[in-house]
C-alpha cells in the first residue's frame, strides 16, 4: 500500500451530489484491500469463543477493530466535513456506511432525474479535449 492510501485511498472526495460515483470508487478500493465483507457485516466483530485464550481472543479483536478503523478513517479522509461529522454515532464501518447509502442513494425517478440534471449541465471548457470531456461525462 503507498503511502497516500494510508490517509486518503481513492481521488474522488465525497459531496452529496457525487455519492454514486463515490460509493463505485470506494468499494472497488475496499474489495481489493478483502476488507469489504467488514463494510456488508459478513465479517463481523470477534465474540470470545469457550475454548479460548483471553490472549487468543484479544487478538482477534485487535485486528477486527485495526480493519474497522482502517476504513472508517478512509470513508473520513474522502468525505467532505459536513459529511463525516455526522459519523460521530457509529463506531463501525458497516454503520457508517448504511448511513450513508440511507442518506444519499438515489434509486427510481429521482437517481434518473439527478442523472439527466447532472449531465445538461455538464459543458465542454473552451480548450478541453474530447478525451478529457468524455473522462468527465462517462461517469455520469
Amino acid at each position: 500500500m503507498e503511502k497516500t492510501d494510508i490517509f486518503k485511498p481513492i481521488t474522488t472526495t465525497l459531496t452529496e451530489p457525487n455519492y454514486n460515483l463515490w460509493v463505485q470508487r470506494m468499494k472497488s478500493f475496499l474489495i481489493g484491500r478483502k476488507l469489504w465483507r467488514i463494510v456488508t457485516g459478513d465479517v463481523v466483530k470477534p465474540t470470545q469463543d469457550k475454548d479460548e485464550s483471553a490472549a487468543e481472543f484479544a487478538d482477534r479483536l485487535e485486528d477486527w477493530d485495526s480493519k474497522n478503523y482502517q476504513i472508517i478513517t478512509w470513508l473520513r479522509n474522502t468525505s467532505v466535513p459536513s459529511i463525516h461529522i455526522q459519523f460521530h454515532n457509529y463506531d463501525s464501518a458497516k454503520e457508517i456506511w448504511d448511513f450513508l447509502k440511507n442518506r444519499y442513494q438515489t434509486t427510481g425517478l429521482a437517481y434518473y432525474y439527478q442523472l439527466w440534471t447532472t449531465l445538461h449541465n455538464t459543458k465542454q471548457e473552451p480548450g478541453q479535449s474530447v478525451n478529457d470531456f468524455l473522462a468527465q461525462v462517462q461517469p455520469i
